[in-house]
């Protein structure tokens, strides 16, 4: 298991909203990057903080595509957070867009989470 942890811009896209690289947690050469995070990546634990002022995150954990009115999106509102274990999730199944109440618009949030390194 390895450590993932990044402040994001989430778009107005649905797209994957882990990507780039784990967080270092042994020593490494200052011109080296740490590993890549792969799509097959499993999800063990995730935790999601919008530090975003105005606008709303919502995210899937099923692949989908998401938007404000997905049936099964967690929306996570300024300054909130959210935390969950998706054992059987991917990096891939992952997806979340901003919106600001009534349009998509980017919105900013921190991710944490400890992922699963199979891939």
């Amino acid at each position: 298991d390895k450590w993932y942890y990044k402040l994001t811009s989430v778009t107005a896209a649905s797209t994957d909203l882990i990507t780039g690289y784990y967080t270092d947690y042994t020593a490494v050469n200052a011109n080296a990057n740490p590993g890549t995070v792969a799509t097959g990546d499993k999800i063990e634990f995730i935790y999601i903080k919008n530090t975003d002022a105005a606008n709303d995150i919502y995210v899937v954990f099923d692949g989908g595509t998401v938007a404000n009115t997905t049936d099964d999106a967690v929306k996570i509102s300024p300054n909130q957070s959210f935390y969950g274990r998706y054992p059987n999730a991917t990096v891939a199944d992952v997806h979340a867009i901003g919106h600001d109440g009534s349009s998509a618009a980017t919105a900013t949030c921190i991710v944490c989470a400890l992922l699963d390194d199979i891939a």
